[in-house]
């Protein structure tokens, strides 16, 4: 048995679209298995997102999580965190990580993740609408975060950068700043909306099939 696991924050667990990347993915897989003449339970597919999840807590839980779900096959996980490492809460400048914990705190997961799984995937994000997210409620804390284009790409590239170095494949949204914002982003500024979700797991869906 393949397993899937697939770790990270809101556009994880799918905030914007009512299936988020993730599901569909998994309704993929359950297609394979479960249509007439299918190819039997070869795979499990889990979301494991959690709206404002940090680098941190990603490492704290995955290895419970393979303790808990593993059976002993292949493991091919799929992550995309990080985002609210860059972000700044209550005030423009006080933000969660700096460039410099960030690429620490990342770099001790990507190896974490490397040792325990048998592939890995990293997946990259859109961009935001800054009159709607610099600043933006927190719906989680009832206070303000802030979000912006140039400090997410500071910070997704370092992403980027660390995964190469470790031969990890990276994928992109592959299109630029305005066609995202006028065609796959949420009301909110900060989410992908349906089609968006579509996108990210068409491209993270290519990278799959490879390994299969």
């Amino acid at each position: 048995m393949i397993q899937i696991f697939i770790l990270g924050s809101s556009s994880v667990y799918g905030v914007g679209g009512k299936s988020g990347w993730a599901d569909p993915l998994k309704q993929v897989f359950h297609d394979k298995m479960y249509r007439e003449n299918g190819v039997g339970e070869k795979y499990e597919v889990y979301n494991f997102g959690k709206s404002g999840a940090t680098i941190d807590f990603v490492r704290q839980t995955f290895p419970q999580q393979l303790q808990n779900y593993r059976r002993g096959g292949k493991i091919i996980t799929i992550f995309n965190v990080g985002g609210n490492n860059a972000k700044a809460e209550g005030k423009p400048d006080n933000f969660v990580s700096t460039i410099e914990e960030y690429t620490e705190e990342m770099s001790e997961l990507l190896d974490m993740l490397k040792a325990k799984s048998n592939y890995l995937i990293a997946v990259g994000g859109g961009f935001y609408d800054e009159a709607k997210t610099n600043p933006k409620p927190n719906p989680l804390t009832g206070g303000q975060s802030f979000f912006t284009n140039k400090r997410k790409q500071e910070f997704q590239d370092r992403f980027k950068k660390l995964c190469e170095e470790r031969g990890i494949t990276f994928v992109d949204v592959g299109v630029d700043g305005e066609e995202w914002k006028e065609k796959y982003l949420y009301e909110d500024g900060l989410h992908p909306n349906q089609k968006g979700h579509e996108l990210i797991c068409k491209n993270v869906l290519v990278e799959v099939e490879k390994l299969l």
